[in-house]
């Protein structure tokens, strides 16, 4: 209820000329600030010559993350969003020199501020500002413990994504910290500092998670919103079949947008948690999942196909997923 009515003062303070109206603003900025970050490790692949790596990291935001906010983008934006996707993707393509990759780079950082703008004053608001770090460095927890197991990097990608997701994280700190009660802006800043240095010396994810569960707390006192607990694997197996089953029935009535919605859901806020403990038991079948869940499902609906063939994809999912329950334990 806290969080329902907080969300609703948050609409309220949106500026009256606002062109958009996101639906859930701190998803918003978070999915946008995820963007940035994997823009960000790009970068550092392409400069480092590992243009295989910096091409990996630059599908997510077009292939994942765009559908997550394309429906609260105005049509300006959304024009200018799938432009700077081709332009970035074009250079990859032709290896063009770094300084160029920055560039195009520095077009869509552009276009990410404007897509913020659409908050309004809201950006300013401690309270939301508080709310968006506590989700990036929950993202960013999540990273690392699919990137590095006994102080090894296991999936560079990964630990990567949580390198520039805590960087991400301490930038909207930096610019709100002067809005921050004192006491909590201090420990805030403490626990993002061990954050760092847990990632860097490819620590613990114990000691990682003592951190950012420290920044927590300290962010859901400003903010007024404690972070929901982390599901149990059975939660997420059962958010995963009303997500698919939501799909199926919204495709059926020609909402194809709502469809991918609930696709995207499926895999971003559940999935992704089960992809390490599935992993260690079966990798192959956790492989095959998660592409069908990240890409094959959402690639099959933009080809329109009849609602026969859509269904019985997404009972193939299913079914695997009941492989996967059973081999978890649940």
């Amino acid at each position: 209820m806290i969080r329902h009515a907080f969300l609703a003062v948050l609409g309220l303070a949106l500026t009256s000329g606002a062109l958009a109206a996101p639906k859930d603003h701190v998803k918003f900025a978070v999915t946008l600030e995820q963007m940035r970050g994997h823009y960000d490790a790009s970068l550092l692949n392409y400069r480092n010559g590992d243009l295989a790596m910096a091409a990996k990291h630059a599908k997510h935001p077009a292939n994942e993350l765009y559908a997550a906010v394309q429906s609260d983008l105005t049509p300006a934006l959304r024009q200018k969003f799938q432009a700077d996707y081709t332009r970035i993707n074009q250079t990859l393509a032709t290896k063009k020199p770094s300084a160029d990759y920055q560039k195009v780079l520095n077009t869509f950082y552009a276009d990410v501020d404007a897509a913020l703008a659409l908050l309004g004053d809201l950006r300013n608001d401690p309270k939301f500002a508080a709310q968006v770090i506590a989700q990036i460095l929950e993202s960013a927890e999540h990273e690392y413990e699919e990137g590095v197991q006994g102080s090894k990097v296991t999936n560079l990608a990964e630990y990567q994504d949580a390198v520039y997701y805590v960087a991400r994280a301490q930038m909207w700190f930096d610019r709100n910290a002067k809005n921050f009660p004192q006491h909590q802006r201090e420990e805030t800043s403490e626990a993002l500092k061990d954050a760092v240095a847990v990632i860097a010396r490819k620590g613990d994810i114990k000691a990682l998670e003592k951190a950012i569960d420290q920044a927590k707390e300290e962010l859901a006192e400003i903010s007024g919103v404690q972070q929901a607990a982390k599901g149990s694997n059975a939660t997420y197996f059962a958010a995963i079949d009303r997500l698919l089953a939501a799909a199926k029935s919204h495709y059926a009535g020609g909402m194809g947008g709502a469809a991918e919605e609930a696709l995207i859901d499926a895999y971003l806020e559940n999935f992704e948690y089960l992809e390490g403990p599935l992993g260690q038991k079966d990798k192959v079948l956790e492989t095959k999942l998660e592409k069908t869940l990240r890409e094959d499902l959402r690639a099959l609906l933009k080809s329109k196909p009849s609602a026969q063939k859509f269904n019985a994809a997404v009972d193939a999912a299913l079914a695997d997923l009941k492989k996967a329950r059973a081999l978890l334990g649940e």
